[in-house]
């Protein structure tokens, strides 16, 4: 059994998520987004607007949500929902921070793995660098 970091994990989770296939450029382009809009924002109110648009944005938003409240359980066990948003509104705000941190964390590894899955024009993936 090998031991892994947290940063193995994230990336590992990432690639999970993302799949075998390439990806096109616009869910690519709001994953690029997403972590420009947390620090703008804030965690909560970029993430409700991720869920709220739908199609791709959902997306994401359950990939993160996945990391969040399942993988990372950073919410911590006595948190059993699976709601991203409603486990935000009810945590403390240390514990807030702390999930701001580990989505910004999480989001390095999405991003650059989903560039370099990113469907190049003529069809063919090219790998981008990190």
């Amino acid at each position: 059994m090998s031991i892994q970091t947290v940063s193995q994990l994230r990336a590992a989770d990432a690639l999970k998520q993302l799949g075998d296939g390439a990806l096109s450029e616009i869910f690519v382009s709001y994953i690029q987004q997403l972590p420009v809009m947390i620090h703008q924002n804030g965690l909560g109110q970029a993430v409700a607007f991720y869920k709220s648009k739908g199609d791709e944005h959902l997306k994401i938003y359950n990939i993160l949500k996945n990391w969040l409240c399942k993988e990372s359980k950073i919410f911590g066990a006595d948190r059993v929902t699976n709601d991203l948003l409603k486990n935000i509104v009810e945590t403390d705000m240390a514990n807030y921070r702390m999930a701001q941190s580990e989505a910004q964390a999480y989001l390095y590894w999405l991003r650059h793995i989903a560039k370099s899955k990113l469907k190049k024009e003529g069809g063919r993936n090219e790998a981008a660098p990190l």
